[in-house]
């Protein structure tokens, strides 16, 4: 399968778990269930396919991509857990992509074009629309779009070590899982257990999504560049703020306009 359709199944599981994780009471428990579960499924599929271990020189590469996703993941909720959907995912994917894109032109060899800067600019109107009035939240929002930036970076470089793609999202996980469960607190273990309790079927099938989108992602990452990959990965932006709506936020012109702007700069950045 080419890298468009990964691309694209990959942004919509996205935003379809991330909906899900804002739901949810305790987002942080929620997170830490998300990630610990798409860890084993993605290590069981490497399992049932037969992927080895990683090669040593890949593991530095392995390591970071799992500290990028620690930070991601605790940076994530704490955007949700003051911001819209919308205005969260938004703030993060687009601010994420520009940092992503100059950084995979640097040290990944990209290239860029008029496009390229045409869809930088549409990306950055479009996040500074979403910013207006985000309160307290931007700061943290911001700070997930510097772990979006490098993430890519860190599995594209893991890929091109030699590290299989599903063994490497379950041992990036699997990093990220204990860093996140030592900031749930002294009560980690409870508020595990209720999180798992309160609704099992939803843990599981947003854990289910997580695990595709990622997979996804990489899938198209092995055939096509960070920048582009995640530029147009980047349209789940629209989805999210669909499903925010669906959620029963009122994300008003100014948001609607700011994700219209980040999608449709990423498709540019895309071309």
């Amino acid at each position: 399968m080419s890298a468009l359709p990964l691309v694209l199944a990959s942004a919509f599981t996205h935003a379809l778990w991330n909906a899900r994780l804002k739901r949810a009471a305790d987002r942080e428990a929620a997170a830490a269930l998300l990630v610990g579960g798409a860890a084993v499924l993605s290590g069981l599929l490497a399992l049932i396919l037969g992927e080895g271990a990683p090669p040593i020189e890949a593991l530095p590469a392995v390591l970071g991509a799992g500290l990028v996703e620690a930070a991601y993941f605790l940076l994530l909720t704490a955007a949700l857990n003051r911001l819209p959907l919308g205005t969260a995912y938004g703030v993060s994917r687009g601010a994420g992509l520009l940092l992503t894109w100059p950084l995979s032109i640097a040290f990944l060899g990209e290239q860029a074009s008029t496009l390229d800067l045409v869809g930088a600019v549409l990306v950055s109107l479009g996040l500074f629309s979403t910013t207006q009035g985000a309160g307290p939240g931007l700061g943290y929002a911001l700070g997930c779009a510097v772990a979006i930036g490098l993430y890519p970076l860190t599995y594209k470089s893991a890929l091109h070590a030699g590290a299989p793609p599903k063994t490497l999202f379950a041992l990036s996980l699997a990093i990220a899982w204990p860093v996140q469960a030592a900031f749930l607190g002294p009560r980690r273990w409870q508020r595990l257990r209720g999180a798992l309790t309160g609704d099992p079927l939803g843990v599981g099938l947003s854990a289910l999504l997580c695990a595709a989108s990622f997979l996804l992602f990489l899938g198209a990452l092995a055939q096509a560049g960070a920048g582009w990959s995640t530029a147009l990965r980047n349209c789940s932006v629209l989805v999210a703020l669909l499903l925010g709506v669906g959620q029963g936020e009122r994300p008003g012109l100014r948001g609607l306009i700011g994700a219209l702007g980040i999608a449709a700069g990423a498709v540019l950045l895309a071309l």
